[in-house]
């Protein structure tokens, strides 16, 4: 069953390039797999298969098939009528989840990204026109890829409650098509998990990319 990549922060995607901007919820990443002949069959964290007896887990199978299982089923159906798989990413959350824990009883999962076996991930226009009747993430910018809308999200001009995933789509040297995305923290959901998590969590989460944490710091303590 297919992982979701790694996404890397803001300082490694194409500067000038037109991105969607999508709230990036505050939970675990789940996966989902559909198959033609046989519904919804695999599911899984990131990392690992999980099933409804999963501790924590297992509960967001059912919460995702009663809210999307008939809905994407239908428009796999009817808008990919030759495409065999997919895997459905969704973020699966509480009101009062952050940095992967949860301690609330009421859940939630919104789906955030779908790959079409053998294509790959859809580009966000593509994501946004099939799927965007349904629950996704918000968008919070469309336009240009730059240090405005970077700084804008450090900063939380848009009231967010970690920051945003962005995406776009390049032209690969072959002439198809390649989907990039990034992801922008705010300064104060950064601040949150170092005073709760310690700078370890900091370092865990930016991939020992200390440059990097490096920056944000300066950027809120100055």
């Amino acid at each position: 069953m297919k992982t979701y990549p790694k996404i890397p922060h803001f300082k490694h995607m194409p500067f000038g390039q037109k991105c969607y901007a999508f709230d990036k919820l505050d939970g675990s990443s789940m996966r989902f797999e559909w198959g033609r002949k046989r519904g919804w069959y695999k599911y899984g964290t990131r990392n690992v298969m999980v099933d409804k007896n999963t501790p924590i887990y297992g509960e967001a199978i059912d919460i995702f098939l009663n809210k999307y299982g008939q809905s994407l089923d239908d428009v796999f159906r009817k808008e990919y009528k030759s495409v065999e798989n997919f895997v459905v990413f969704g973020e699966f959350f509480g009101p009062n989840s952050f940095a992967g824990k949860h301690i609330d009883e009421q859940k939630d999962i919104i789906i955030f990204d779908v790959n079409r076996y053998k294509k790959g991930f859809l580009s966000p226009n593509e994501f946004v026109d099939k799927f965007g009747h349904l629950d996704i993430p918000k968008i919070i910018y469309k336009g240009i890829y730059d240090y405005e809308l970077i700084n804008d999200v450090k900063s939380n001009k848009f009231g967010l409650d970690e920051g945003v995933i962005c995406k776009g789509v390049l032209k690969t040297k072959k002439g198809g098509e390649e989907v990039w995305a990034t992801k922008i923290k705010t300064n104060e959901w950064i601040q949150k998990v170092k005073l709760l998590y310690g700078e370890k969590a900091l370092i865990e989460e930016f991939n020992n990319d200390l440059q990097m944490l490096k920056e944000y710091e300066y950027e809120t303590t100055n």
